[in-house]
Parts: C-alpha cells; sequence; structure tokens
C-alpha cells in the first residue's frame, strides 16, 4: 500500500424518499488518490489482493465510478481502457466476470456478473456526464442495452435480474430461478435510463424493491446473500449460507442511493444496524451472528441510518482507513 487511505469519502448525501434528482456526488481528491494508489496499478487493473489478486468487472465498476466523482478524467480513461480490453470480451456486450494473472488465458470463464455489468455502465455514464466524452456514453448504451436484453426475466414479483447469464436459472438448480438482492443496483437504474431509455428500468427498481420486501427472513427479516424464486414465497438459496453476508450489505447502501426507495425498504436494516455494528446474520438461527471487522461495514450502516432518520455520521467513519479493497470501497461509496 503506496500511501495510507485518508480523507472523507462521497459528499453527497441522497435522503429516501425525497424526489429523484440528477446529483453530483464526489469524492475528495486525496481520499480518492489513496483508494486508487491502493488497489488500482498504472495500467487501470483494479487488483483484489484479498481474493487472491484477482480482477473483476465489479472492481472495474467501482474504479470508473470513483474516478468519475473525483473527476479524474486520466485515470477514469486508464480504467476504462483496461476493462474494455481485458474484460469486455464476450459477444453480447457484457463483461467477462474474472481476470486472473495467472491463469493463461487470463479470462478463463466468459460467465457474467450482472452487478459488475451495471457498475460499469454506470461509471460510463458518469463519466460521459463529468468528462463530455461521448465515447464513454456510446459504450454505456450497448452494455446497459445488453443488460436490458439478455440478464432480465419476469418472475412473479416483477422484472428480475440474472446474477449472471449462465448457471442461475430453473434448469441450472433444483431451487432454481436463483436472485441476487445485491446486484439491484438501484442509483445505476436512473444514470442508466438517460442514456439508453427504456420503461424496463422503471420495473427493475419495482422489481427489486418488491423482492427485497418479499425476501425478509429469521427474526431479524434481512434478506441473504442468495434468493431462490422457485416457490411463491422468496426463499434463501440451497447452494449457499442462509445468511445475510458480504454480498447483501449492500443492499442498504443501494437503497440510500436511491431517491425513489420507500423510507420502509430500510427498515429491515436499521434494526439491524441500530448499535452502529452491522453483523453476518444466520437467518436459520444456526449459527451466532458474526460482527463484520472492517470500518466500511461500520459506514454502511451509518449511511442507511443517516438516510432513513437524519443520524449523524459518527466521527470516525468521516475518512476511509480501511486497507482491504472491498470494505474501503463500501466506505467510499457510503
Amino acid at each position: 500500500m503506496r500511501r495510507a487511505l485518508a480523507g472523507l469519502a462521497l459528499g453527497a448525501a441522497i435522503a429516501l424518499g425525497a424526489p429523484a434528482r440528477a446529483a453530483a456526488p464526489s469524492v475528495r481528491v486525496d481520499a480518492w488518490i489513496a483508494w486508487r494508489d491502493a488497489f488500482v496499478k498504472d495500467d487501470g487493473r483494479l487488483v483484489d489482493v484479498d481474493n487472491g489478486g484477482v480482477s473483476h468487472s465489479e472492481g472495474q465498476g467501482y474504479a470508473l465510478l470513483l474516478a468519475a466523482f473525483a473527476s479524474d478524467g486520466d485515470s477514469f480513461a486508464r480504467i476504462w481502457a483496461w476493462t474494455k480490453s481485458n474484460l469486455m470480451v464476450r459477444a453480447d456486450g457484457l463483461a467477462a466476470w474474472r481476470w486472473r494473472e495467472a491463469d493463461a488465458p487470463h479470462v478463463k470463464d466468459m460467465n457474467d456478473a450482472t452487478d459488475g455489468d451495471l457498475l460499469i455502465a454506470w461509471g460510463l455514464a458518469e463519466g460521459a456526464r463529468r468528462f463530455d466524452r461521448p465515447q464513454y456514453r456510446a459504450a454505456s448504451r450497448k452494455i446497459a442495452r445488453a443488460i436490458l436484453a439478455h440478464a432480465t426475466f419476469e418472475s412473479p414479483l416483477g422484472l428480475m435480474l440474472k446474477p449472471g447469464i449462465a448457471g442461475f436459472g430453473p434448469k441450472d438448480s433444483k431451487d432454481g430461478p436463483v436472485v441476487n438482492p445485491s446486484y439491484f443496483v438501484f442509483p445505476a437504474f436512473d444514470a442508466l435510463s438517460r442514456v439508453a431509455p427504456s420503461p424496463a428500468w422503471a420495473k427493475l427498481r419495482e422489481g427489486g424493491l418488491a423482492l427485497l420486501a418479499a425476501a425478509r427472513f429469521g427474526k431479524a427479516g434481512l434478506p441473504t446473500d442468495w434468493v431462490s424464486l422457485k416457490a411463491a414465497a422468496p426463499a434463501p438459496a440451497a447452494k449457499w449460507p442462509s445468511a445475510f453476508s458480504y454480498d447483501a450489505i449492500r443492499v442498504p447502501l443501494y437503497l440510500a442511493w436511491d431517491g425513489k426507495a420507500p423510507k420502509a425498504a430500510l427498515a429491515p436494516y436499521l434494526g439491524a444496524f441500530a448499535d452502529g455494528a452491522p453483523s453476518i446474520v444466520d437467518v436459520s438461527g444456526a449459527k451466532p451472528d458474526a460482527s463484520f471487522a472492517d470500518a466500511g461495514y461500520r459506514a454502511v450502516a451509518a449511511t442507511a441510518l443517516c438516510a432513513a432518520d437524519g443520524a449523524k455520521i459518527p466521527a470516525d467513519l468521516r475518512s476511509v482507513a480501511d486497507k482491504r479493497y472491498f470494505p474501503a470501497t463500501l466506505h467510499m461509496m457510503s
């Protein structure tokens, strides 16, 4: 790590239930530089050191967003150039989800990850707006249209997102289709509706909110990372732990970002975050709760409490000091 992470993260607060608006969030330059130096190589590749040094569409998408929010056009261009050359290798316009330096070829699994696709497309839309680059807008539009064409499906709850094109449908597991609630990146939907207009974006928001309203499991009423939609009522997916964990922690963050989400959508998280320390929760009750260790997860909890009730962000969370990619990134986005 070339320098300690420091500085305030996002400066824009979005209140739940407030009218939607074209906000222009920003990050302090020192916070962005520290995050960039810690996790992004000079060629624009984000390295997830705690995950075997892989790079993935999720990380490239977050990097594009944060570079845009920091108005760092040079870094944005490098991040997009690497992403375009190394992950935009599918014929359908979506991104391959993972790149490993030790593999030959570097992309062995050509499946996509729809949250990564959304983050990249949203990042490009923000880059087009910040840097006045029509090519970024065109690239965002292409990915956005590919998401709507290939990564959505109708369900009794409304329009849903496939977590990936392959592996999650009704023929892929006994309890399929399976969805991931944290893949509904609500703030991306408005941005992408402007570059690729379609009523499907509003339907995805409605479907995602319906999913979260129905997928409230256990005493805390929290969603699990992975949810089965096979039965009339959603259930924790069988192939994954029945836990609110490292994926689902992003749900309240995206709800807090979304100016159209009803305040009631945050209700179960407010109860779980009341003491400011979110926990990994096994909704079956078979395992004890385990606290998320890093400050970035507490920052998500603080953001949810702030968005819902105006609670002040604790002083120790007003700067980013996480040394691991995922909590540091959630802290920056909070």
